[in-house]
């Protein structure tokens, strides 16, 4: 395949005006009424202290300036041993990019498989960045809704096969999937598979909750779309330290692709930001390798269920209707009939009301109403801080059984 069939023409399609800043709104309302932040899908508590300790010891062994753009080859091959989708192999160099968090791995992904007007189908709702991602890189978002289904969400697989027009190139796959937490069962990726076999698609996965699946058994564990017959050479799995190892603020990501792709996903990924930061490199590398060793990864999904479950029955006390995630750490919720359906007006009702904030999702969304009446919560917060929560939460269950709170 040749490089001029991937990379694109630079800003072909102008970007769309930006959803609201619903971060910054949630930051600003958490600091002047006191409340308790649960909108920031970032945890309040750090990783295992061996990163630290590896970041540091390599900081002061001079390991300060530039790395192979690529990464690492301490971590590339960390995560050629111990990273990769179950039941695949890659090459640490030349099928493994360590970028700059997550988000670069999917911007360079995108980067190299678009051409201006391609279209990219989009589960829905979505990570905020992931229409812009594909618009800076000259593409078309399409969205797909998910489907709501009893206490949880499910794949519409004829919707998606539907929105498969003669411009489509990529499917964007994001499972264990934010916001709804949704985790794509084996049937369903199969049928994805299926799919973008059928139409010679290319698939972009977003993995960076692998480690964080909430079933019990063989549905306790990650399963990548990579991994089925004839996708590993269609696919760019994206995924990073940030939700796994609990240091989203260091920005250190990965990206696993065949050969023939990875040397254009490099090349994008140095003009975006050369390499991520040297010694967090190594202080991930550290930490990868301990969490396999110990076991870690089994004990942090087993803290996470109590978060889990701490967050859900303070939400139903409330009267808020949350969907119980399969994966991930945060929560989708109603607000009820005692809330505003506009979210940006019931999270502020929230925490100046009760002292707890979500996160609106209007830019999760293509149309921004789709969101009203729903709110997010984050749970990778310490025990603590979400029976707080769920305390401060319980005074809305009489109101929401009258429906009286005005905003």
């Amino acid at each position: 395949m040749a490089s001029s069939d991937l990379l694109p023409v630079p800003g072909a399609l102008p970007p769309r005006a930006p959803a609201p800043d619903v971060y910054t709104h949630t930051d600003a309302l958490a600091e002047r009424y006191g409340a308790l932040n649960l909108g920031r899908g970032a945890p309040d508590f750090d990783g295992p202290p061996v990163l630290r300790r590896a970041a540091t010891a390599a900081m002061r062994a001079g390991v300060n300036q530039y790395v192979p753009s690529a990464g690492h080859p301490e971590l590339l091959d960390t995560l050629g041993a111990l990273a990769v989708p179950e039941g695949t192999r890659y090459d640490p160099r030349t099928e493994i990019t360590v970028t700059a968090g997550a988000t670069e791995a999917l911007a360079a992904a995108l980067e190299t498989l678009l051409r201006p007007g391609d279209e990219v189908l989009v589960l829905e709702p979505f990570y905020d960045s992931y229409p812009a991602l594909v618009r800076r890189a000259g593409g078309v978002p399409v969205p797909v809704p998910l489907i709501r289904r009893g206490s949880g969400y499910v794949l519409d697989a004829d919707a998606v096969s539907a929105a498969v027009t003669g411009r489509t190139r990529v499917l964007l796959l994001n499972t264990p999937h934010n916001p709804t937490g949704w985790v794509a069962s084996a049937g369903e990726l199969e049928a994805l598979a299926a799919l973008a076999l059928r139409h010679g698609l290319y698939v972009v996965c977003d993995e960076v909750y692998e480690q964080l699946v909430h079933g019990t058994g063989q549905d306790d564990r990650h399963r990548s779309i990579a991994s089925l017959p004839g996708l590993r050479e269609r696919t760019v799995v994206c995924s990073g330290a940030s939700k796994s190892l609990s240091v989203c603020g260091w920005r250190v990501g990965w990206a696993f692709a065949p050969k023939e792709l990875s040397g254009p996903l490099r090349d994008a990924h140095r003009m975006l930001s050369y390499c991520a930061p040297a010694p967090l490199q190594l202080g991930v590398a550290a930490g990868l390798a301990w969490a396999h060793r110990t076991g870690w990864f089994g004990l942090q999904r087993q803290e996470y269920l109590a978060r889990r479950t701490t967050l859900l029955t303070g939400l139903e006390a409330a009267g808020l209707c949350p969907v119980t995630p399969s994966g991930g750490f945060v929560v989708m919720a109603s607000t009820g009939p005692a809330l505003p359906a506009d979210p940006l007006r019931a999270n502020e009702l929230l925490a100046r009301e009760h002292g707890v904030t979500g996160l609106p999702l209007p830019g999760f969304h293509d149309r921004p109403e789709s969101a009203d009446g729903l709110l997010r919560f984050a749970f990778c917060k310490e025990l603590g801080v979400l029976q707080e929560a769920a305390r401060r939460l319980s005074a809305l269950a009489p109101a929401t059984e009258k429906g009286t709170l005005q905003a």
